[in-house]
């Protein structure tokens, strides 16, 4: 197993440019899947209700883990279904965790649309194509692109005010080739890869 090398090629203050430049991207993939991942931290009821219109059925759990006070056994979120939850179930659970896999083409524009301040990742699986001069071809099980919004990290792990656009890739890729693969788009390494998916 193992995780893919996830390459920053682009920061910015500007949402709507991150966004356009990881479509962009995805333009480069040889073969992209059929359907991307999202997820979302939302803070406040009214963001967890942005959320759950934007992406209808989307899995909520506690974005920070809770364990039972008894036990120790971790807690999940007793609700499913945030669209009908009344404020104050909601304001108990926040933060939450809310992701999905959802159809590409269908819901990337309203996702990007409820957005707003939260912490949150659109995620795009491929694979990048063979690179003929060093003989180096993709992998279907770690290529990508990811767009981060409000974070600099893939996991959403560290909160800013920037947008970050990462290029996912196999190990056997160096910052070479990753340099090859962005530049076209007007992207470029930023630093060295993170852990990825």
């Amino acid at each position: 197993m193992g995780h893919s090398r996830a390459y920053p090629v682009f920061r910015t203050a500007d949402a709507p440019e991150a966004y356009r430049l990881a479509k962009r991207l995805c333009g480069f993939l040889e073969w992209i899947d059929d359907e991307f991942w999202v997820g979302a931290e939302p803070r406040t009821a009214e963001e967890a209700r942005r959320v759950a219109a934007a992406v209808p059925g989307a899995a909520v759990d506690y974005a920070v883990a809770r364990t039972d006070p008894v036990t120790g056994d971790y807690l999940h979120c007793d609700f499913d279904d945030v669209a009908i939850a009344d404020d104050a179930t909601l304001s108990a659970a926040l933060p939450l965790s809310m992701s999905a896999w959802c159809p590409r083409g269908r819901l990337e524009q309203s996702f990007f649309n409820a957005l707003g301040a939260m912490s949150a990742s659109m995620d795009w699986h491929g694979r990048w194509p063979e690179d003929p001069e060093s003989g180096t071809g993709g992998s279907q099980q770690y290529d990508g692109v990811q767009v981060v919004f409000h974070s600099d990290d893939p996991d959403l792990a560290r909160r800013t005010g920037d947008h970050t656009v990462f290029v996912h890739v196999d190990r056997r890729m160096n910052p070479d080739r990753v340099r090859k693969l962005v530049e076209p788009a007007g992207a470029e390494v930023l630093g060295a890869p993170r852990i990825g998916w």
